[in-house]
């Protein structure tokens, strides 16, 4: 008996277990609703999309993944302008600095090499002594920097394969919660289109102004809302991940129904690898499309939204400190 993908529609003999939240910033609810081809190509580009985005948040909590380590991610001493990667324990540079003076390019007249390790510095330092022949051995020091590094981290938090790929997660958590029948209905192949290879129309975008139930500013949490409007016929979803970065989506709209939803909702503790359970009473803010695609919030809304959120990190990591933010456009 073949199973339906609920992305490409079509018969398949196996499908995989899909993470609806990306396993890769601790995401660890999944199901089995999308086939093998969905789950490679359109599910790691946009799953890849929001770890390149976000995941640093994950390397710094040290949050444990379902499968793989951290990702180390790339931030600027913002003093020297130096490449610095951090692993979620210590800060080095990200490639070693090798300067070379050499009028004739075969006498050594002097070399400057800072190194990450003692093993790279050896390493360096052999390769410059058999270019220019050189006899003696080469004088090293250890550099030592008593911190604290002021450092900064560029982040995109909207950006067109992001919205396609949080889309996903409202998507996928609709798929777990409905039946197969109604997820397959054609009220949702705009979505599904979108999903997978984008359209003209976005279905999905930033919100800072209606999103803000979504986190508590206490705890970095992950949590996907899904709800009903049946005044205005849409069916729409709230992603937030780690309580900083918040979207709407626009899940289905001419959606006939004649019963009121109850909420669809699931909250995710990144740390302690938990489910917290809501209030079954809660209901989410009637929205309209205009509201979901094209919030009104400014820039320096946006900005100290996202201030707010970052702050809660320090709670969490030792020696770190957030010291602000800007937005470029």
């Amino acid at each position: 008996m073949k199973s339906i993908c609920l992305i490409c529609k079509k018969p398949r003999s196996l499908l995989t277990l899909e993470h609806i939240i990306p396993q890769s910033i601790g995401g660890r609810l999944k199901a089995k609703i999308y086939c093998k081809t969905c789950n490679e190509t359109i599910g790691h580009e946009l799953d890849d999309e929001i770890a390149k985005q976000f995941g640093w948040v994950g390397t710094l909590l040290d949050i444990k993944r379902a499968r793989g380590k951290t990702q180390p991610y790339d931030v600027k001493d913002i003093k020297s302008g130096t490449g610095l990667v951090f692993d979620g324990k210590q800060l080095t540079r990200k490639k070693p600095i090798v300067k070379i003076a050499s009028a004739d390019g075969k006498k050594l007249d002097s070399a400057d090499v800072t190194a990450r390790t003692e093993k790279e510095l050896k390493e360096i330092c052999t390769k410059i002594q058999k270019k220019y022949k050189l006899a003696e051995t080469m004088e090293t020091s250890k550099e030592v920097h008593p911190g604290p590094t002021d450092a900064e981290k560029e982040t995109e938090v909207d950006n067109a394969l992001l919205r396609r790929a949080v889309s996903k997660i409202a998507y996928g958590l609709l798929c777990i919660k409905l039946s197969k029948d109604m997820i397959l209905s054609a009220a949702f192949n705009d979505m599904r289109t979108y999903i997978s290879s984008g359209s003209e129309h976005f279905l999905a975008h930033a919100n800072f102004v209606h999103t803000r139930f979504m986190t508590d500013h206490v705890r970095p949490l992950h949590k996907i809302h899904v709800t009903l409007n049946r005044r205005e016929k849409l069916i729409y979803g709230f992603v937030s991940l780690f309580g900083i970065y918040r979207f709407t989506v626009l899940i289905a709209e001419g959606y006939q129904s004649l019963l009121e939803w109850a909420g669809l909702d699931y909250t995710f503790d990144p740390i302690r690898g938990a489910e917290i359970t809501g209030k079954e009473s809660f209901r989410a803010p009637q929205l309209t499309k205009d509201d979901i695609l094209h919030p009104r919030q400014s820039k320096e809304f946006v900005l100290a939204e996202l201030n707010k959120g970052t702050k809660v990190l320090e709670n969490y990591v030792a020696g770190f400190k957030f010291t602000g933010g800007e937005i470029n456009t």
